[in-house]
């Protein structure tokens, strides 16, 4: 029995010795990895004067064995507005530390900002690097660099993303029935930041609104937005990243819905950048039977480009657009279904999406709409649907860029006017009349395309040899004299929201 004894302790010691041993063995191959609590540690505290931020991370050995982290460091170096330690360790670079198995460590980040100063970017940005064995890993670090509105989710309602109100930041500026956004600095909206129904909301001249991942912003059912920027000094919407490379990237965030409303929602000076959809112009499917909303969106001197969705989606809607550019997009420029009057007057519609293959026309119109309300069901409307395009330009690569489907129990009437179009389609095509257009014009000699100046650099003013120039009717620019850059239209007006300037 004391043999037996002995043995069982003497076993029990091994088992012991041998766990530490592999727990104190030095992992010395590449392929040992660090784990982190987080891959991006953000500061998004509202800086109202000079001053810091500390927030934490950790770093976790899941590895079976003891992983030795030769260095860590900023990848900025000296210039970074960001400092750190690791487990009481300060920086600029921690060198040699070592983690047991299943332990972790602790690194503290601050950061220093000046908010008020303009000229920094919206968003600071840094890396921790981490040197394990040769192999790099990274934690991303980033700070607002200015001061800034910011707008937060509240609440996560079932079945819609992460909100919250415009009446809850009576902080910001009074609360009421008539609300305006100031322009004095960037407005930064995470999540969906929605106005009220019965608040009319007005954005100023030279406001920068400013979405995170999947954000946007929603007029809710029974609010008005008004957005009234001036020329040279439009109301600009696009993602927070402001650094070069993301001045032309698709899909930065989500979009802007419009429901019905007791007047027209207004964007005039308006610049949409970079987002899913641009413009998401519905009736509010949820609170009833279809039908088609009362009111319209104007849409005037305002371009909508580089969305990964649809540039403007229209679902029992009307909308009323001039002197407006909605370019680049994945599947279509406009989008029109179920219901509704739209009519657009001197608009181009560009499509030369540079991100892979586009295999939707630049154009979709049709007189039902299905919307999916649940998991289970799906609500549909037939109606009556008509498109007015006058002095206008639908025109890509494509070798069609209109798509039209009528829907027995409703009609669809499609007219152009004065168009430059690319198409295969019928003049004999039901439901479309061609008025005066031109279709599929030849290319000019010494012109790669029989339109645009360069479509490479996104450039939808028009060459000299343009088949668009002096082939407008001035009945249909009637007070339309100037274009979308504030030249004067002459007596022989050009197709489009650009005139000709020699």
């Amino acid at each position: 029995m004391v043999l037996k004894r002995y043995f069982f302790f003497l076993s029990a010691v091994l088992l012991v010795l041998f766990s530490c041993k592999r727990e104190d063995d030095l992992l010395t191959d590449a392929a040992a990895r660090l784990s982190f609590s987080t891959d991006t540690l953000t500061f998004d505290t509202v800086f109202t004067q000079i001053g810091s931020a500390t927030r934490r991370f950790t770093i976790k050995n899941f590895n079976e064995g003891t992983v030795n982290i030769s260095k860590i460091e900023l990848v900025n170096g000296a210039s970074s507005n960001f400092r750190f330690n690791v487990d009481g360790i300060p920086g600029p670079e921690v060198e040699d530390l070592e983690i047991r198995s299943g332990d972790s460590a602790f690194v503290f980040v601050e950061v220093t900002v000046d908010p008020a100063n303009q000229n920094a970017p919206l968003v600071i940005y840094d890396a921790l690097r981490f040197i394990t064995n040769g192999n790099i890993q990274q934690v991303t670090l980033e700070a607002w660099g200015q001061d800034a509105y910011y707008y937060r989710p509240t609440q996560t309602p079932a079945g819609f993303p992460a909100l919250s109100f415009l009446s809850e930041y009576g902080n910001y500026f009074p609360v009421g029935i008539n609300m305006e956004l100031p322009a004095d600095k960037p407005h930064v909206i995470f999540g969906y930041l929605v106005i009220d129904s019965l608040i009319n909301l007005k954005i100023n001249a030279g406001a920068q609104i400013h979405f995170y991942d999947n954000a946007g912003l929603w007029a809710y059912r029974g609010s008005n937005l008004n957005v009234q920027g001036e020329p040279d000094n439009e109301v600009v919407f696009r993602g927070y990243r402001l650094e070069d490379y993301y001045n032309e990237l698709p899909g930065q965030w989500d979009r802007i819905i419009l429901n019905e409303s007791p007047n027209d929602h207004i964007f005039n000076h308006a610049r949409i950048e970079n987002s899913f959809i641009g413009i998401s112009a519905e009736y509010y499917f949820l609170s009833g039977p279809p039908q088609v909303a009362t009111n319209k969106l104007r849409f005037t001197n305002s371009v909508i480009t580089n969305t990964e969705g649809v540039g403007m989606l229209v679902r029992n809607y009307n909308v009323e657009g001039a002197n407006s550019l909605i370019t680049n997009s994945q599947n279509q420029l406009f989008a029109a279904t179920g219901g509704g009057e739209q009519r657009f007057v001197h608009c181009t519609f560009a499509n030369y999406w540079q991100y892979g293959s586009r295999q939707e026309g630049s154009l979709y119109a049709a007189n039902g709409v299905q919307i999916q309300v649940s998991a289970s069901e799906a609500i549909e409307y037939i109606g009556d649907q008509s498109l007015y395009f006058g002095n206008c330009i639908f025109y890509g690569p494509n070798d069609e860029e209109l798509e039209v489907d009528s829907i027995a129990g409703g009609e669809l009437d499609v007219v152009f006017d004065h168009c430059v179009l690319k198409t295969e389609l019928a003049e004999t095509e039901p439901g479309l009349s061609f008025l005066n257009c031109i279709v599929n014009p030849a290319r000019p000699v010494g012109f790669f395309n029989p339109l645009f100046e360069d479509t490479g650099e996104n450039d939808f003013t028009l060459h000299a040899s343009s088949a668009a120039i002096n082939e407008g009717s001035s009945a249909i620019t009637d007070t339309l004299i100037t274009d979308l850059k504030g030249d004067m239209r002459d007596a022989q007006p050009d197709l489009g929201c650009y005139e000709f300037i020699p």
